[in-house]
């Protein structure tokens, strides 16, 4: 988005040295480095600190500090949060174990937030940004819109509390019942990048106060100068629309959204079933939201910062700011559906996938984005080997959203990583006539279709769909490399099969599994000299894929480098390779058997070591 570029680098909130435990302030010189390591059970007993001075910093309950520092690194806000504030506890002179406490407190909307943000408050120096709103949304809760007011003037000084201050601001004077004071506040501001979510609130406001009149004129004009569809806004002015009895435009409305977002469709049922609810009826559910969009920015300017390569914070600290943001929207609406996918998200990208799992189970399955948590909570579930939920997940939301077409395709896509393929090809196969009849069908469905059928058995079909897929998109390399070597491995039209292999090189030419290819093809034709080179170098990039080794060891075969060619089988047979490639090591190892390069034995080649064998090949997605 393009505001979303002009937003300045200081809207983080904080640096690393407050989102990271601070080790060094509260361990014993010496137990502060990475190689330390960190026992099952943490002991119980306190441990006596010094400052570089070498005065006394008190006791710190070491049990309470290491399982803080292990909370934090699983992504475990709560259990990191109660861990510090133990661990603060025993050493109350300890500012930075007070930090942490606080701050992994609001992460984890723990109401001890508020208490410890009023202990902070106190300490030299100690009113913070992060202060101040705890205790504004603490002031929220209790409906002192008075006072909220006052703690969040004192965050406005921060450059990104003065974007977000307005909202703050007018739904704190909403609350007090002056609507038209919080209207005139946020639709005079002009020049802000946020003008288009500012009008949307002042609509949100003007729909809150009853004042349907105005709510719909501001509606309008959110929507002309929004960049695309806004989830908020387009649920807001739908459930306007009905109320005002204009149920088709309603509809129209939620269907225009649905059907651009293909993750949103999946909750069309429900978002329809629901178009004259308006998602924000209160002036707390209106900051609440307000906290949902600044979390959202963060993420836009961290993912643009790490694009553009330019100095400054990092997207982790981008995102742990993302969180608290997150933290604070849940504080004052637990059950928000959009905070909670938000924060699953960057809970799972930064590889927490317990707690994303934790924050999706915690949306009710009677929100409207019910059906998108589930997706998502699926995703998770597979990534992480769980594929029996996975697939019990998307069974049901197959069934429940009518077939819907990327339900449908996660589910093959679960079905194949079992290696069901016939399931999986039953899948893509209502996937691809659904994309077909929507004309929406891209290469990549054909792609997984066409990878089912190969490993099924079915090459006809298989080559069907990759060429169809090539149609679609010609410099693929992915499917030049996989139609190409499946050519060549039933020998089928070299010549071609080495056309698209280069092909695919050129457009790719740093991939190994493409380098791979091309070198088998290249000694399938007799040009041993080029394949092997290009075989080796494929080896030295993966030396511990098996099909790899194998081709390698073929060359240096066909080349009379006979020991070395069974060396390289050797290696091969112990990187556990899949049943079909096994197949053809040893029967290479017999062959040099035969050949009397190598004794025969009970076995002519240690057999691969037990253990399930890696999923999937070079050629597999």
């Amino acid at each position: 988005m393009l505001f979303c570029r002009l937003l300045p680098t200081v809207f983080l909130l904080l640096s690393a040295s407050v989102l990271t435990p601070c080790a060094s302030a509260a361990v014993p010189k010496g137990a502060e480095t990475s190689q330390t390591p960190v026992p099952e059970k943490a002991p119980d007993h306190p441990l006596q600190t010094k400052n570089e001075a070498g005065e006394s910093l008190g006791h710190v309950d070491s049990g309470a500090f290491l399982t803080a520092v292990v909370a934090t690194h699983k992504g475990d806000d709560l259990d990191a949060a109660r861990a510090f504030r133990a661990a603060a506890a025993a050493d109350p002179t300890n500012k930075d174990l007070l930090k942490q406490a606080f701050i992994r407190s609001v992460l984890a909307g723990d109401p001890e937030a508020v208490p410890l943000a009023r202990l902070t408050a106190r300490q030299p120096e100690g009113q913070s940004i992060i202060s101040s709103l705890v205790l504004g949304n603490d002031a929220v809760t209790r409906a002192n819109w008075a006072e909220a007011s006052r703690f969040y003037q004192q965050a406005g000084a921060d450059p990104m509390a003065h974007l977000i201050l307005p909202l703050l601001q007018a739904w704190c004077q909403q609350g007090q019942g002056h609507a038209d004071e919080a209207i005139e506040s946020l639709t005079h501001i002009q020049g802000s990048v946020l003008v288009p979510f500012y009008t949307l609130h002042a609509a949100m406001i003007a729909q809150t106060a009853g004042q349907a009149a105005k709510a719909g004129e501001l509606f309008a004009q959110a929507a002309k100068i929004m960049p695309g569809y806004d989830l908020l806004l387009t649920r807001s002015q739908a459930a306007w629309l009905w109320s005002q009895g204009q149920q088709d435009k309603a509809r129209s409305l939620i269907r225009g959204m649905i059907q651009a977002d293909p993750v949103l469709a999946l909750a069309g049922a429900q978002l329809q079933a629901t178009i004259g609810h308006a998602p924000v009826t209160s002036a707390q559910a209106g900051i609440a939201r307000a906290y949902v969009l600044t979390a959202f920015l963060l993420r836009q300017q961290g993912r643009q910062q790490g694009q553009a390569d330019r100095p400054g914070p990092t997207d982790h600290q981008f995102d742990e700011a993302s969180r608290l943001m997150l933290g604070f929207a849940l504080g004052l609406d637990p059950h928000l559906a959009e905070a909670r996918l938000m924060l699953s998200e960057i809970q799972d990208a930064e590889g927490h996938q317990t707690a994303a799992r934790e924050t999706l189970l915690r949306i009710p399955q009677t929100d409207p984005l019910y059906p998108v948590a589930a997706f998502r909570l699926a995703l998770v579930d597979g990534s992480t080997g769980h594929l029996d939920e996975a697939q019990i997940i998307l069974t049901h939301l197959v069934q429940d959203t009518g077939g819907q077409g990327l339900a449908v395709r996660a589910l093959g896509n679960t079905l194949s990583a079992r290696k069901d393929w016939k399931g999986a090809i039953a899948a893509y196969n209502q996937a691809v006539t659904q994309a077909t009849a929507s004309k929406t069908l891209d290469w990549s469905l054909l792609f997984l279709r066409a990878v089912a059928y190969h490993e099924s058995g079915d090459w006809p079909r298989a080559k069907a769909d990759l060429q169809q897929a090539l149609k679609l998109a010609p410099d693929e390399p992915l499917l030049l490399n996989f139609l190409g070597y499946s050519m060549v491995e039933r020998k089928e039209n070299l010549t071609e099969a080495a056309a698209l292999l280069r092909k695919a090189a050129d457009l790719d030419p740093k991939d190994a599994a493409i380098r791979d290819s091309l070198g088998w093809v290249q000694v399938e034709l007799g040009d041993l000299a080029g394949g092997t080179a290009l075989l080796e170098h494929a080896a030295e990039q993966t030396p511990e894929d098996p099909e790899v080794n194998y081709h390698l060891g073929e060359a240096y075969w066909r080349a009379g480098r006979r020991t070395e060619a069974v060396d390289q089988w050797n290696v091969a047979l112990g990187l556990h390779p899949e049943p079909a490639d096994e197949a053809l090591i040893r029967a290479a190892l017999a062959r040099a058997v035969a050949a009397g390069v190598i004794k025969a034995t009970p076995q002519s080649a240690p057999p691969a070591e037990s253990g399930p064998a890696p999923t999937g090949g070079k050629h597999t997605p």
